[in-house]
């Protein structure tokens, strides 16, 4: 798994409404990109800084990406008043989410084997997104 870590400056005022465009505009956007794993977005309502961290499944999946998300991220730096201070991309080492919601692996059996794909998700604002792959988005 690969990760995008987007830093946006923006104006303190301005945090609810990059908020809501992040939940109504750029996540929809990025759930519809072929290898997204997850979206996590962290704010400092003091200095209006905004730290987005898409997740991938793969590097070829975080490159074949990055033009797309480019506008994406352009129309969040608008929303929150701001410009876009940095891009980094990281290899996840580690990745640990533990659910407040059911948490349960899905099961796929091929040929009388069944095996783990995944499952893992997390329940954050109310919007329960599949993290890890593996399974059918929660409702």
């Amino acid at each position: 798994m690969h990760a995008r870590v987007t830093t946006l400056e923006g104006s303190p005022d301005k945090m609810d409404d990059a908020t809501r465009h992040l939940q109504e505009q750029v996540l929809p956007q990025l759930q519809q990109m072929d290898g997204f794993k997850g979206f996590v977005a962290l704010g400092d309502r003091q200095s209006g800084k905004l730290l987005g961290v898409a997740f991938w499944e793969s590097e070829e999946a975080l490159r074949a990406t990055e033009e797309a998300v480019s506008s994406v991220r352009s129309g969040a730096a608008e929303a929150a008043d701001g410009s876009v201070a940095g891009v980094d991309e990281y290899e996840v080492v580690v990745f640990e989410a533990p659910s407040s919601g059911p948490v349960s692996a899905v099961t796929d059996t091929a040929g009388g084997v069944t095996d783990t794909v995944g499952g893992t998700t997390d329940s954050v604002r109310g919007v329960t997104d599949n993290l890890l792959g593996g399974g059918e988005k929660q409702r």
